[in-house]
This record gives C-alpha cells, sequence and structure tokens, in this order.
C-alpha cells in the first residue's frame, strides 16, 4: 500500500432490492469453484416466503465477528488491515460451530459437509460486481455507515 490507509471495505445488502435472479450465486461459484454449481457458493439468496422478501446472505465482516470465538480450532480470523474474515483452511475441521454463531447467516455447509465463507475475493467480489440490482454492494464502512443512501456505483 503506498502509505495511505486501506478504507475498510465489507458487504452491505439491501433486500428490498434483491430481485431473487441468484445471479450473484452463480458466479461467485464460478470464481471460487470454476464451475456454475450454487451450492458452493459463498453467497445464498434466502426466500422469506411470508414476507415475499428475497434476502442475500454472505459473511459481512462483523466489527467483532461471533464466529471467531466459536472456532475452536482458531481456524477463523479477522485481518486486521482489511478487515475482512476468513477460514485458515488448513486449520478447519468442518466442525460447524461457526454456522450458527454467525447472526446473518453468511456460513455456510456445502454438499460435502465443507464449511464456505466467502473471502471477498482478494477485494474484488465477483458477487457484488455481478450483482444487477445494487441489492449487494462491496463499499466502504463509512459510506455504508453515512447513512440510507448509498451511491449505486
Amino acid at each position: 500500500m503506498n502509505g495511505k490507509p486501506m478504507s475498510l471495505k465489507t458487504f452491505f445488502v439491501q433486500s428490498a432490492l434483491c430481485s431473487g435472479c441468484r445471479l450473484c450465486q452463480l458466479v461467485c461459484s464460478v470464481a471460487k469453484e470454476g464451475i456454475v454449481n450454487p451450492e458452493l457458493s459463498r453467497v445464498f439468496v434466502n426466500r422469506i416466503i411470508m414476507d415475499g422478501v428475497m434476502l442475500p446472505c454472505i459473511c459481512l465482516n462483523c466489527e467483532e465477528p461471533p464466529c471467531i470465538p466459536a472456532c475452536h480450532r482458531k481456524a477463523i480470523n479477522k485481518d486486521p488491515d482489511t478487515g475482512w474474515v476468513t477460514i485458515d483452511y488448513e486449520r478447519c475441521t468442518h466442525c460447524q460451530l461457526c454456522i450458527p454463531a454467525c447472526p446473518y447467516g453468511g456460513i455456510f455447509l456445502g454438499p460435502q459437509k465443507e464449511v464456505l465463507m466467502c473471502d471477498v475475493c482478494g477485494g474484488d467480489p465477483a458477487c457484488a460486481m455481478a450483482c444487477p440490482t445494487g441489492a449487494l454492494r462491496f463499499l466502504s464502512r463509512e459510506i455504508g455507515t453515512a447513512g440510507e443512501h448509498m451511491p449505486l456505483s
């Protein structure tokens, strides 16, 4: 980094904008696994039937992530420079204790009973770039917490 502090970025979800197209799931599976398979995605669009709401669920890189103390293997860490929460798969035993610890449903169980969590694609998350409605965006924490009217670009 060129001496300037990196602006901490995270995902912001606006369920009112989500059309339920699940394009985010498709591009995530391609970006992470090289195949189109929504079961391998690190983002999941949850349809809340009672309200007709589509809610993209993804790791929101909490300021104090409850998944970290839930992991007895210390496989989940938060990068102090970026603020991103990731799983060290060398340490992870897929015990699944982190899944119920996440209040946002951002940690998933894959088809082989493996724990899946977003790693923000190194800072350019494919899911947010592909979202046609802006329901899922990757922005500076300062922009997202400044108010309800976040820029679409």
